[in-house]
């Protein structure tokens, strides 16, 4: 039996979601997997730094109150630390600083924050090498369905020439407003009360969300770094109502689209726009929350696509789970 510390850097919707499923699946990680964990770190803007190696209730967490990340991973002494702090599309601060300090101090980071992804990948996984520590952040783009696991654990030499998806379920709840004749202040709202737009919904609406996304699958799948502001992005919001509701009524309605493909040279291209799509396009299936991604590979001369219908909170930490079992778990 081995024993984990564990600790959650921020602790919002998704870090709560992650402790419940951590405690329901507790017998399974015992009895599976031979492991036992507890929690010593919790950090977030409303509860501060708070530290106890011996354990500590993360709803209420009693620990010493520390002044900063370093003296908070002093005193939690963590071997895996959750990331879920909110996204800086522009730079990956401070989670990317705080990453940097997890594996300085020796712990494995899971993060769910495609910022240091984007503008910090190569570093990161360099730091965690050189201390025999992972970096891992399954949830960063679909949730908690496989996206970079499946590429490397299931589809080596693949051929992998690139990807497509419907990314982001805000962009899918506010066209589909506009199909029933609203608005996109309409498609917003529906988006907040469902819990899936960003703080900033123009984000999602925009196609930053998307872009961030793609940059992403560019660092980690194609190794080729890339910043949002090189991504051909077009939104929603451009978007005729009228053309958004013949669409639909002919079967073939619009989503916001995310495409990496290689171009001349093998130069990759990243592109965001409405694109139509038929009821045969793999991504024609996309309704309401749901996300997909499509893999063109040369042995899936027809696509590979993963769709996760209606994801919640919990997926997301699922994810994450899945990461923890991969660091301490040996699932491969």
């Amino acid at each position: 039996m081995t024993r984990r510390n564990v600790a959650y850097l921020g602790f919002g919707r998704v870090a709560q979601a992650l402790d419940a499923l951590l405690a329901s699946r507790r017998t399974a990680l015992r009895d599976g997997y031979g492991i036992e964990y507890r929690v010593t770190g919790v950090a977030s803007r409303r509860r501060g730094w708070r530290a106890d190696a011996g354990g500590i209730d993360p709803a209420r967490p009693d620990g010493a109150a520390c002044a900063d990340v370093t003296e908070w991973l002093a005193r939690a002494r963590p071997d895996v630390v959750f990331e879920t702090t909110p996204l800086d599309p522009h730079r990956g601060q401070p989670a990317l600083d705080y990453l940097r300090a997890v594996l300085g101090a020796g712990a494995h980071a899971i993060s769910a924050n495609k910022g240091p992804v984007v503008h910090g990948y190569r570093e990161l996984t360099r730091l965690a090498d050189a201390g025999d520590r992972r970096y891992l952040f399954e949830s960063a783009v679909m949730d908690g369905a496989p996206v970079f696991s499946l590429v490397r654990r299931c589809l080596p030499l693949a051929g992998l020439r690139g990807v497509r998806g419907v990314f982001t379920s805000t962009a899918t709840v506010v066209i589909e407003a506009v199909e029933r004749g609203q608005s996109v202040r309409d498609g917003i709202a529906d988006a907040h009360r469902l819990g899936v737009a960003e703080a900033d919904p123009a984000y999602d609406v925009d196609g930053w969300d998307s872009a961030m996304k793609l940059c992403a699958l560019s660092a980690v799948l194609f190794e080729q770094p890339m910043i949002p502001a090189a991504v051909t992005r077009e939104g929603v919001g451009s978007l005729d109502p009228e053309a958004v509701r013949r669409a639909q009524a002919e079967g073939a309605p619009y989503r916001l689209v995310g495409r990496l493909e290689r171009g001349p040279g093998g130069r990759l291209l990243a592109v965001v726009r409405p694109e139509r799509l038929s009821a045969t396009d793999p991504l024609g299936v996309v309704r309401g929350t749901d996300l997909a991604i499509c893999y063109d590979a040369e042995v899936f001369p027809g696509g590979l696509t993963v769709t996760s219908r209606a994801p919640d909170l919990t997926t997301t930490a699922y994810g994450l789970l899945a990461d923890f079992l991969t660091l301490v778990g040996g699932v491969p």
